[in-house]
């Protein structure tokens, strides 16, 4: 690595902000992916939240490097509590995310930087990332455009939090703050507030290695992931202007759930969600109409695929003709329907639902 030496009152173009609890096994590897950036004019803040490992003795082994500091919470104060208070300590007008199991790709600071100055409009980028870990390896890419994004806020968080890069005026006015009754979806509600004000962006490339493993999330805090993420969600949509009964939000979140429902006409009581979403949009403008319409074909095609339902039939229909594309070849992949498909979906249904009786007797 190329020797950077600090000047002194220098104020660095970024601050790379890496929250930090037991970790131990990774968190070596990734801050020598940030220290070995192409791009050397950071101050890297290392926060450390009360580990009780031998995390802090790694950390210790970097401070050679003139641009890490090393904080340190007097006691576990939770990534919400520690993320406020690293942001009032970066002295940077452009702040980086960054985990402390995860992997920075080398030219990803020098891409960002030079997106945020060549878009002055844009206040968030983000970009790509890869998973590896307990999976195979895959890249994930995310919708590059602000009304895309936005749009995609309505099934999943479209910006990968350790990946981003943002202006630090957001702190400064009080924009980019995390609400603690969010926890575990705090970036996700975050955005759903915050795209309201200001545009973000994704770079096409691949930024950051995503690590998956399996002290990373408990089953408890999964399940309390979901409930914050839905919560989000059905805000959004009432902001929007959107009728929700529960019949409504059990077909929205089949969608996300990637779990069909088992009632009578399914893929048409879909498609009369999608409607009356997009209906009430037109009034309020909540999200841009055209990438909704978009985003809505994609989601709508996707669970026909899933479930094994005929396409050219559905195009038939007034209220599902609208989400499929003649465009596509799925018309005659589709056609005749796929009954093996369809058997191993009626199978899985039948497991999801044994599954779920004996939970909850």
């Amino acid at each position: 690595m190329d020797s950077f030496v600090t000047v002194k009152n220098h104020i660095p173009t970024i601050s790379v902000v890496m929250p930090i609890y037991n970790a131990t096994h990774y968190v070596h590897e990734a801050v020598s992916s940030i220290l070995t950036q192409d791009f050397y004019d950071f101050e890297l803040l290392l926060i450390d939240d009360g580990s009780t490992d031998n995390t802090v003795s790694i950390l210790e082994t970097f401070i050679v490097d003139t641009r890490v500091r090393i904080l340190r919470n007097k006691q576990n104060i939770g990534l919400i509590a520690t993320l406020h208070r690293a942001y009032n300590e970066c002295k940077a007008s452009l702040i980086a995310r960054m985990d402390a199991d995860d992997i920075c790709k080398p030219g990803r600071f020098s891409s960002q930087v030079s997106f945020l100055q060549r878009h002055p409009d844009i206040d968030i980028i983000g970009g790509a990332i890869r998973f590896f870990g307990n999976t195979p390896p895959h890249i994930f890419h995310f919708p590059l455009e602000h009304s895309a994004i936005h749009a995609a806020m309505l099934f999943y968080c479209p910006l990968a939090h350790p990946a981003l890069m943002f202006r630090q005026h957001l702190i400064k006015q009080g924009l980019f703050h995390y609400e603690d009754d969010f926890m575990h979806a705090e970036d996700y509600h975050l955005w759903s507030r915050l795209l309201l004000k200001v545009k973000a962006a994704n770079l096409h490339d691949v930024i950051l290695d995503y690590r998956l493993h399996p002290k990373q999330v408990s089953s408890s805090s999964s399940n309390r992931q979901y409930e914050a993420s839905l919560r989000v969600r059905q805000h959004m949509l009432q902001e929007a202007g959107i009728t929700l009964s529960e019949e409504n939000i059990a077909l929205h979140e089949s969608i996300i759930l990637e779990k069909p429902l088992l009632i009578p006409d399914y893929l048409v009581k879909l498609a009369d969600w999608f409607n009356h979403l997009e209906s009430a949009n037109e009034q309020t403008q909540y999200w841009n109409p055209t990438e909704l319409h978009n985003l809505l074909k994609i989601k709508f095609k996707e669970t026909v695929l899933r479930t094994g339902g005929n396409l050219h039939q559905l195009a038939s229909i007034h209220n599902t003709s609208r989400y499929i594309s003649f465009e596509s070849n799925d018309i005659d992949r589709s056609r005749p329907a796929n009954i093996l498909r369809k058997f191993k979906s009626y199978i899985r249904y039948i497991i999801h639902i044994l599954k779920r009786n004996n939970n909850e007797q």
